[in-house]
């Protein structure tokens, strides 16, 4: 079996552990200007567009069924609240979860890691779920699926 088909399967084991939704330590430092991982459409992304205002990030990868219920809550949370929502997928090919997040209609930052940020951040399940304050370090952390109120409040805390 190909290095690179192993190294996906051991990837994908280890973030599909059972979905939990804990607090948990927040990463230090400016997590925001991490982001330069690629976009879905291929472009690097910039992350001085996360400037300003809080934004929620969620690690997450499309054959997670806690993912793909967190990521709408996600989307609608960021729309009430003003903030940016992103979305970054940790493992699984690319087009998969293109189809996935256009299939639910995303309209935040869709972006693809290249194991730099899963690596960096020692994300080891997913969703993964991040707060960032405006200045881009992380204000919560949750593993597990996040409800709209438990993110609302955590936007509310990072806004301040």
């Amino acid at each position: 079996m190909p290095r690179t088909t192993v190294l996906a399967l051991v990837a994908a084991a280890l973030l599909a552990g059972p979905a939990c939704t804990k607090p948990e330590p927040t990463p230090a430092g400016d997590i925001g200007g991490k982001l330069t991982v690629q976009t879905t459409a291929g472009a690097p992304f910039d992350p001085s567009a996360l400037d300003g205002k809080p934004a929620v990030v969620v690690f997450w990868r499309p054959g997670c069924p806690h993912c793909r219920e967190e990521l709408p809550d996600v989307a609608q949370v960021c729309k009430d609240k003003g903030c940016t929502a992103v979305a970054v997928q940790v493992a699984e090919a690319p087009p998969a979860g293109l189809r996935v997040l256009e299939g639910m209609k995303w309209d935040g930052v869709a972006l693809v890691d290249d194991g730099t940020l899963r690596t960096d951040l020692k994300i080891t399940k997913v969703p993964w779920t991040l707060v960032l304050r405006p200045d881009g370090t992380a204000a919560s952390a949750f593993t597990g699926r996040q409800s709209y109120d438990t993110l609302a409040g955590a936007i509310a805390a990072a806004a301040r």
